[in-house]
C-alpha cells in the first residue's frame, strides 16, 4: 500500500526502485534508447581517441631521435664523452649517443678521386638496430659503405680508401693562411644496408625524415614512399678511429667537425594523448634538465631541440579536428535520441495515468511527481551510460568493420570519455523525460484517474516557420543541384567591379549560403517538407487513399489513421528522412573522395610504377633502361618513356613532355576528359605523323584565343655553337590539353610566365632537339603491370635493377601509406561509425516508437478485432498507414542525399581546379550498404507491427476461448 504522505516529505529512493522493477515494460523502451545514445556517445569518442592516439603513435614511431643538440664549437672526444656522461645522469632519459661526422677527399682503388662524408658512430648507436646484418663492431681504420652511397658501385670489400683531411688554418701572428692535412686509411669491411631510420640518423636528417616526402598534385598532397638524400657516407667506429680525427681538429684549434649528441626519453611515462598539454610541459622541463647538465660541462652555447613537441601540437590539432567531426556526426543521432526519448515518455506517463491519479489522492504533491519521474529517469540514464560504456568498446571495431573501415589496435577509453558518457546518458534522459514528466505531473486529479485518455496534438500549428525553413532549405538543394558554388561565384563578382554595396550585401549572402546553409540547408529542408506536407495538409493523407484505394476500406482506415496524429507522422518523417539523408551522403562522399584520392595519385604517379632519372635526358639509356625493367619484371604489361623538357613563347612559357604516342597511350594514366579542342585519338594521330605539332595547354590556349590548327613559334634550349638544326620549331595545335583555370587563379611566375599543364609533342621532336634541350630535360620512365600483379612487389623489383639516383614512385605503395595514416583513416572511421549508428539508432527509434505507439492503440486494436478484423486485414491497415509515412521518408531523404553528395563535389572542384575532377560514384559495396540502410529502415516499421499485431490477436483469442 501507499502510505499518506505530505507535501514536505522527501521522496523515498526505495520507492522509486521498486517502481522502476515493477514498471520495467514501461522503461524499457527508454532505457534502450539511452543505451543506444550513450553507445553512440561512448563509441565516436572512443573511436575518435583510439584512432588519434595510433596517430600520435604512428607519428612518434616515425620520429629516430626525441631531442638533439648539435654541436659545431672546437671540442675533443674527451668533451664529447663528458657530455654523453653528463646527459646521461637525467632521469628520463633513457639513451645518449655521439655522432660526428665530417667530408673530406677520397682516393678510390681505381685511382679516382671523390668526396665520401665520415660517420662517426659509437658500438651502443641505434643505428645498429636499422642496419641489415649489422657488424658486432667497427674496428680500427674499418669503414662500412651505405649501399646507397653514388659511388658504392666502385668498392668493394677489401678494397682501401685514402682519406685526406685537409684543413686552412689562419695564423694572424705570420698574417698568412696555411694548409694542414690529415690522411690515413680505411678499409671497406663491408656495405651498410640501412633502413629510413638508421639511415637518417647517420645522416643527420632528422627533422626531414618524420615529415615525409610528397608532392603536391591538384591541390592534394599525394605521399611517396620515404627516399632519403642520397650521399657518399662512409660508417667508422666514433671511438676507435674517429676520435683522431677530432682531436687532431681540436689540437689546431679548429671546429670544422660537426657532433650532435642524440638522446631518447621515457615516453610512456612523459606523453599521453589524453593530457598533450601536460606531455609538453614534462618535456620542456626534461629540455631544461639536459641543458643545465650540458652547461656543466662548460659548453653555454649549446641548445637542445626537442623533436617531439611539433608532433604532439599536431596532435592536440588532430584530436580536436576529430571531436569537431565528432559533433557533426553525433548531431543526427543525439536528436533520434531525444525525441525517441520523449515519445516514449509521452506515451509512457499516459499509460500510468492511474498511477498518477492514485499518487495525488494518498497526497504526493506535483512537485514530488515531477522529482520522482525526474530521480527514475537518473537511474535509466546511469544504468543506460555504464551499459553504452561497455557495448561501445565491444561494438567499436565491429561496426567500423562493418561499414568498410579499417580498425587496427585495441579500443582505448580514456576517463573523461568514461566521465562525459555517463553525463550526456543522463543530460539525454532528463532533456526526453522532463517535459512529458512534467505534463503529467500537471494533470488534474479527475482526468488522472481516468485509466486511459488518448493524447492528441493540441499545439496550434504555425505555417510561417516550416515554409520559412522550406524555401530556404530548398533553395540550398537548388544550388547544390546546379553545382553552383555561391563564394567562387561571388568572389568573381566581387572582383568584377560594381556596385559596392551591392557587392557587399551579395558577399554576405554568399558567407550565409557557403558556411551556414551547407550544413542547415538539408534539415531545413526535410524539416519544412515534412511538415507542410504531412503535419499542415491533408495532400499527403489524400495521396496515401489514392496509393492504397486497391485495399479498398483498409486503405481509407489507414490514411485517416495518419491524419489522426499529423505531428508525430511528421516527426517520424522528418527523422527518417533526416537520417537516411545523412546516411547517403556520407556514404557517397567517402566513396567518390576515395575514387578522387586514387585518380590523383594515379594522375600523379603517371601509371602503376614511375621511375624519375635526374641526370640529363639521354634517349638510348632510357632504351636501355626500360629493357632492363621488362627483363627484370616480369609483371610488366608496358613500359614508356616521358621526356619532360621547357620551351618559350611569345604567349608563355611551356612545360612539354615528348612522349613516343603509341607506347604512352598503352602505358601512361589518363583520362579522355583531360584533352579538348579534338578528339583524343586523332589528336595523337597526328603527334605520330607529324613531328611538328602539339596539344597545347588548354589554360595557356585559353588566355591567349590560341585555336586547334593555329602555329605557335616555340624556342627550346639554347643555340650552340656550330650547329645546322634550328632551336626554333613553328607547332601546329592539334589540339588541348587540361582544364582552364579561372583568372583569379593564375599564377605569375619568373619572366612573366608560369607552368599550369603540361603540352604534348612527340618524341621525334624531341629527339630532333636533343643536343639543345637534353641537358635541362628530364626522363621519366612509366610501367603498368598486367591486371592482378602485386604492385608491391613489382616496385621493389623495378627499384633493384633502376639506379640508384633513380626515385620510383608507386600507386599502390601510395595508397598504403596513406591508408596506413591513422589520422586519415581515423577522420574516416569517425564518419563511418557516425553513419553506423545514425542509421542504426534511428531504425531502433523507430522500432520503439512504433512499439509504443501501437501500445497506446492497444484497445482501439482490440475493438477493432472485435469487430472482425482478421490478423491480415489489421496488419495490412496498420502496415498501410505507417509504410506510407515510411516511403514517402526514404525516397525524399534518398534523392536529397544524392543532391548534396553532387554539389559537394561539383564546388569541391570549383574551389579547388584541378586535372583530376570530383565526381560522383556509388561502387558495388557503397550502394549495398545503402540498400541495406533502406531494408534496416523499413524493417524496423513492419517487424513491431507484426508483432504487436499477432499479439493483438493472440490475447483475443484466448478472451474467446476463456469465455
Amino acid at each position: 500500500m501507499i502510505r499518506e504522505v505530505q507535501a514536505g516529505d522527501r521522496l523515498p529512493v526505495g520507492y522509486v526502485v521498486k517502481r522502476l522493477i515493477r514498471s520495467w515494460q514501461l522503461y524499457i523502451a527508454l532505457l534502450l534508447g539511452v543505451i543506444l545514445a550513450s553507445t553512440f556517445f561512448a563509441g565516436i569518442n572512443v573511436g575518435a581517441d583510439t584512432a588519434a592516439k595510433q596517430a600520435l603513435d604512428q607519428a612518434l614511431d616515425r620520429v629516430p631521435v626525441d631531442l638533439y643538440s648539435s654541436i659545431y664549437d672546437r671540442l675533443s672526444y674527451s668533451n664529447i664523452t663528458e657530455i654523453v656522461d653528463q646527459v646521461s645522469t637525467v632521469q628520463e632519459v633513457t639513451h645518449v649517443e655521439a655522432i660526428s661526422r665530417q667530408s673530406a677527399e677520397a682516393q678510390l682503388p681505381d685511382n679516382g678521386k671523390s668526396w665520401f662524408r665520415l660517420a662517426g658512430i659509437s658500438e651502443e648507436s641505434r643505428t645498429y638496430d636499422g642496419w641489415t646484418n649489422p657488424p658486432p663492431s667497427i674496428g680500427e681504420n674499418e669503414t662500412y659503405v651505405w649501399t646507397k652511397s653514388p659511388e658504392a658501385s666502385r668498392l668493394k670489400t677489401g678494397d682501401t680508401i685514402q682519406i685526406n683531411m685537409t684543413v686552412g688554418i689562419w695564423r694572424p701572428e705570420f698574417q698568412n693562411a696555411t694548409v694542414e692535412s690529415f690522411v690515413f686509411s680505411l678499409t671497406v669491411a663491408g656495405f651498410a644496408e640501412l633502413n629510413d631510420r638508421a639511415s637518417a640518423l647517420v645522416q643527420g636528417q632528422y627533422y626531414s625524415y618524420y615529415v615525409g616526402p610528397g608532392q603536391s598534385f591538384g591541390g592534394q598532397l599525394v605521399y611517396t614512399p620515404s627516399q632519403a638524400y642520397f650521399e657518399n657516407l662512409l660508417i667508422v667506429d666514433l671511438e676507435k678511429t674517429m676520435s683522431r680525427v677530432i682531436d687532431w681538429m681540436y689540437d689546431l684549434n679548429q671546429s670544422y667537425i660537426s657532433t650532435d649528441i642524440l638522446m631518447w626519453v621515457d615516453r610512456s611515462s612523459l606523453i599521453s594523448v589524453w593530457d598533450i598539454p601536460g606531455s609538453l610541459r614534462k618535456l620542456n622541463v626534461v629540455k631544461s634538465k639536459i641543458e643545465n647538465q650540458i652547461r656543466k660541462s662548460g659548453f653555454f652555447s649549446l641548445w637542445v631541440y626537442n623533436q617531439l613537441e611539433s608532433i604532439l601540437f599536431s596532435a592536440q590539432m588532430n584530436v580536436t579536428v576529430m571531436r569537431l567531426s565528432f559533433i557533426v556526426v553525433s548531431l543526427p543521432v543525439f536528436f533520434v535520441a531525444w525525441y525517441m526519448g520523449t515519445t516514449v515518455s509521452d506515451v509512457s506517463f499516459n499509460l500510468r495515468r492511474r498511477e498518477i491519479g492514485l499518487l495525488l489522492t494518498k497526497g504526493f504533491s506535483r512537485g514530488q511527481l515531477l522529482r520522482m519521474f525526474v530521480t527514475e529517469a537518473l537511474f535509466i540514464g546511469l544504468v543506460g551510460g555504464a551499459v553504452g560504456m561497455a557495448l561501445s568498446a565491444a561494438l567499436n571495431p565491429l561496426f567500423v568493420r562493418a561499414v568498410g573501415g579499417e580498425f587496427s589496435g585495441m579500443p582505448v577509453i580514456g576517463v573523461d570519455t568514461a566521465t562525459l558518457t555517463i553525463i550526456f546518458s543522463l543530460i539525454i534522459t532528463v532533456l526526453a523525460v522532463f517535459r512529458p514528466a512534467r505534463r503529467a505531473s500537471n494533470l488534474a486529479t479527475v482526468d488522472a484517474l481516468r485509466e486511459y485518455m488518448y493524447v492528441e496534438e493540441v499545439k496550434p500549428y504555425r505555417k510561417r516557420w516550416p515554409w520559412i525553413a522550406f524555401l530556404l532549405g530548398t533553395y540550398k538543394m537548388i544550388i547544390f543541384a546546379l553545382g553552383i558554388n555561391m563564394l567562387v561565384a561571388v568572389t568573381g563578382f566581387m572582383t568584377s567591379g560594381g556596385n559596392f554595396l551591392l557587392a557587399i550585401l551579395v558577399g554576405m549572402w554568399a558567407f550565409f549560403d557557403y558556411f551556414i546553409l551547407t550544413y542547415i540547408g538539408p534539415v531545413l529542408f526535410f524539416w519544412g517538407a515534412t511538415k507542410i506536407l504531412i503535419r499542415g495538409s491533408l495532400k499527403f493523407q489524400e495521396v496515401t487513399a489514392r496509393a492504397a484505394k486497391f485495399l479498398g476500406d483498409l486503405g481509407t482506415m489507414a490514411a485517416r489513421n495518419v491524419q489522426r496524429n499529423p505531428a508525430r507522422a511528421a516527426s517520424v518523417a522528418f527523422l527518417i528522412a533526416l537520417i537516411i539523408g545523412y546516411g547517403v551522403q556520407i556514404i557517397g562522399t567517402l566513396a567518390s573522395d576515395q575514387d578522387y584520392n586514387v585518380r590523383v595519385t594515379y594522375a600523379s604517379v603517371g601509371a602503376d610504377i614511375s621511375v624519375s632519372l635526374y641526370s640529363p635526358a639521354n634517349i638510348s639509356a632510357a632504351t636501355e633502361l626500360i629493357e632492363l625493367i621488362r627483363s627484370s619484371v616480369p609483371s610488366v604489361a608496358s613500359t614508356t618513356a616521358e621526356y619532360t623538357l621547357y620551351g618559350t613563347s611569345s604567349y608563355d612559357q611551356l612545360q612539354i613532355k615528348a612522349v613516343n604516342t603509341t607506347e604512352w597511350r598503352q602505358t601512361a594514366y589518363y583520362e579522355d576528359s583531360w584533352f579538348s579542342g579534338s578528339d583524343v585519338n586523332a589528336a595523337f594521330q597526328r603527334l605520330a605523323s607529324e613531328s611538328n605539332t602539339i596539344i597545347l595547354d588548354r589554360d595557356i590556349a585559353s588566355r591567349n584565343d590560341i585555336k586547334v590548327n593555329e602555329v605557335i613559334v616555340v624556342s627550346f634550349g639554347s643555340e650552340k655553337p656550330g650547329s645546322n638544326v634550328s632551336m626554333t620549331r613553328g607547332l601546329t595545335v592539334v589540339g588541348f590539353f587540361g582544364t582552364e583555370r579561372p583568372q583569379s587563379q593564375i599564377v605569375v611566375g619568373t619572366g612573366g610566365g608560369y607552368y599550369s599543364y603540361s603540352s604534348y609533342v612527340s618524341d621525334r621532336l624531341f629527339q630532333e632537339m636533343s643536343e639543345f634541350v637534353s641537358d635541362s630535360a628530364s626522363t621519366r620512365i612509366l610501367i603498368k603491370l598486367d591486371a592482378g600483379a602485386d604492385k608491391n612487389a613489382a616496385a621493389e623489383q623495378v627499384r633493384a635493377v633502376v639506379p640508384t639516383a633513380a626515385t620510383v614512385y608507386s600507386v599502390a605503395e601510395a595508397l598504403r601509406q596513406q591508408e596506413t595514416n591513422f589520422m586519415y583513416t581515423g577522420t574516416l572511421n569517425v564518419q563511418r561509425l557516425g553513419v553506423a549508428f545514425a542509421v542504426l539508432a534511428t531504425s531502433v527509434g523507430i522500432g520503439l516508437v512504433t512499439l509504443v505507439s501501437l501500445k497506446e492503440r492497444q484497445r482501439e486494436a482490440s475493438i477493432m478485432g472485435v469487430r472482425g478484423l482478421s490478423f491480415k486485414q489489421l496488419t495490412t491497415m496498420l502496415l498501410t498507414e505507417n509504410l506510407a509515412v515510411v516511403a514517402f521518408a526514404v525516397l525524399l531523404g534518398a534523392v536529397a542525399g544524392l543532391i548534396i553528395v553532387y554539389g559537394n563535389a561539383v564546388a569541391f572542384t570549383s574551389t579547388i581546379p584541378s586535372l583530376v575532377t570530383k565526381r560522383v560514384v556509388f561502387p558495388l559495396d557503397a550502394s549495398l550498404l545503402v540498400l541495406a540502410f533502406f531494408a534496416l529502415v523499413f524493417a524496423s516499421t513492419i517487424l513491431p507491427v507484426l508483432f504487436m499485431t499477432k499479439r493483438y490477436i493472440s490475447r483475443l483469442e484466448r478472451v474467446v476461448r476463456q469465455a
